[in-house]
């Protein structure tokens, strides 16, 4: 048994050895008095290697003023050199920090170039794990009625094969429609997500994670049973309907690949201006 346990690592870490993965998502969300905002983040990652970059596209106009206009904004974590480096691409800008600066820091960068403008999904997952202050849950949720259907044919999702799992909220605030597609197909998705975790381990961080499933979340906090499907989510919907002005939000991951290894996708643009910190 451990002779196959053995034979397995050394496979996997061979498949990644001269080759990186890339993948992007879009995020789109419509809602009250923001109106329509678009966002796309693609990550790139390899062995010591992990960068992040997300363009934020926003429809009206005050709006997009408020929040500093559209930008491409992103992040490069380098293990052998141990820097972080953040940088702004409608400014030309970066800033660089050490990891070293950064255990100083109890393992918190100092430098913010990811500014988490939207937040994904709602609810933190902290939230979402608890109940009320004092310890029960709200009444509004426990008189909502909840309907989940799980699909039994397979459905085709960004090239991979998913299963849809589709949950039902109704309540006295109108009615919240969740559809998610679970792919069990996850080892690209897991390297990604390792090289990432390793590196911000490496300056004594920890890696924040989006929820494996939002309407599981949910559920779970409303302390209702219900049947999980396994995998990991390629694609999602959420649909809030009431008297007033509803929320659409939509996710959904456009690919995934290996590919061979690109050194300059971990570099920054040599005509950028280097800075202390970004605005």
């Amino acid at each position: 048994m451990k002779f196959c346990s053995l034979i397995i690592m050394l496979f996997t870490s061979g498949l990644f050895a001269q080759t990186q993965v890339v993948m992007e998502d879009i995020m789109f969300m419509d809602a009250p008095y923001i109106g329509e905002v678009t966002t796309t983040t693609t990550k790139y990652a390899s062995h010591g290697f992990f960068r992040q970059e997300s363009s934020i596209e926003v429809d009206r106009f005050l709006v997009r003023m408020a929040m500093g206009g559209n930008k491409t904004v992103g992040s490069i974590l380098e293990g052998k050199t141990e820097s972080r480096v953040v940088y702004n691409n409608k400014d030309e800008e970066y800033a660089q920090e050490s990891f070293d600066a950064i255990r100083e820091n109890d393992g918190k960068p100092t430098l913010k170039g990811m500014s988490k403008i939207i937040s994904f999904g709602g609810r933190s997952k902290k939230d979402n794990d608890e109940k009320d202050s004092d310890g029960e849950v709200e009444e509004d949720e426990d008189k909502s009625e909840y309907e989940r259907t799980i699909s039994e044919p397979l459905e085709k999702v960004s090239g991979f094969e998913a299963r849809k799992v589709t949950t039902k909220i109704k309540s006295t605030d109108g009615m919240v429609l969740i559809e998610e597609w679970f792919t069990t197909d996850t080892t690209l998705f897991q390297f990604v997500s390792e090289v990432e975790a390793e590196l911000v381990a490496s300056y004594g961080g920890k890696k924040g994670n989006n929820p494996r499933s939002f309407s599981e979340a949910m559920l779970r906090r409303a302390e209702k049973k219900f049947e999980s499907v396994p995998g990991r989510m390629v694609k999602y919907t959420m649909e809030m309907k009431n008297d007033d002005d509803g929320f659409k939000m939509v996710w959904e991951l456009k690919f995934i690949k290996e590919v061979t290894f690109d050194s300059s996708d971990f570099e920054i643009f040599k005509k950028y201006d280097k800075v202390d910190k970004l605005d």
